[in-house]
């Protein structure tokens, strides 16, 4: 499943190929004045249980944390 709003809101179902479990990914941008929030929404993790601890809430937790505050940021803003 795919859903989009134009510039608000991108949602689609997100898997591993050769593992069991499925789930979405939800990502919102909201405006705050001059700068741009963005809230990133995994649910189902629970589906992935079974595939060992790098699969756990709390590994797909600390990657989204990088992704959003490091990489993200690194890239957008690539000389602070």
């Amino acid at each position: 499943m795919t859903q989009v709003e134009d510039g608000k809101k991108l949602a689609y179902t997100w898997r591993y190929d050769n593992y069991p479990g499925n789930s979405e990914i939800t990502w919102e941008i909201f405006d705050n004045g001059d700068k741009t929030r963005v809230t990133l929404t995994h649910t189902d993790l629970e589906s992935f249980e079974e595939n060992g601890k790098d699969f756990s809430k709390d590994s797909f937790k600390g990657g989204w944390t990088y992704f959003l505050n490091d990489a993200l940021k690194g890239y957008l803003e690539p000389n602070t």
